[in-house]
């Protein structure tokens, strides 16, 4: 086992500018469909891979997204809860993906790390898309990480340049709808 004595992290947020073009024109945040309570109503994780789905998670019963910000970046995020009523608020940015970057019928979450030295890094990368289809909520969250690499200027921007190469070690699936 490697030491690591260094962390590097990064979140990929959309730009301020554009969150404030977006209120200028009236249009609301892209994420604003997820707001809210949604009911779990299948969810998988497959922990070896990203070529299937993996077995079903009993937990959580219940999501809600709310909204945040960091430094004038506005973001949705959601909380796990046993039930509508006991949800509350995540405990701000690092308390899971932090979902800003609009994509096709949804928001993105994304982060990028790296961990060790350049003779021995760990790179880590989690991509997790969440989007509103029919009144029905889809999240699918695929984690890639590689260690011992020993080319790397072992920080969050070699793992952002490198994360479609990087193996992938996880794929989940939620899926929910309004209670």
């Amino acid at each position: 086992m490697s030491n690591r004595g260094s962390v590097t992290l990064t979140c990929a947020l959309l730009p301020a500018l554009a969150a404030a073009l977006a209120a200028v024109a009236g249009c609301g945040q892209p994420y604003d469909d997820l707001l809210g309570v949604w009911q779990v109503t299948a969810h998988t994780d497959n922990q070896t891979g990203c070529e299937a789905e993996g077995p079903p998670v009993v937990d959580p019963p219940f999501i809600k997204f709310v909204e945040g910000e960091f430094f004038g970046q506005e973001y949705a995020q959601y909380v796990a809860c046993t039930t509508p009523a006991t949800c509350e608020d995540p405990g701000g940015l690092f308390g899971g993906l932090l979902y800003a970057e609009e994509i096709d019928g949804g928001v993105r979450a994304v982060i990028y790390s790296a961990s060790g030295s350049p003779a021995d890094c760990l790179l880590a990368a989690t991509v997790s898309d969440a989007t509103v289809v029919g009144g029905a909520l889809t999240i699918e969250t695929r984690r890639r990480s590689q260690d011992n690499v020993t080319d790397s200027s072992c920080d969050a921007d070699d793992a952002q340049a490198r994360a479609a190469s990087l193996p992938c070690d996880g794929y989940e699936v939620i899926e929910g709808a309004r209670p």
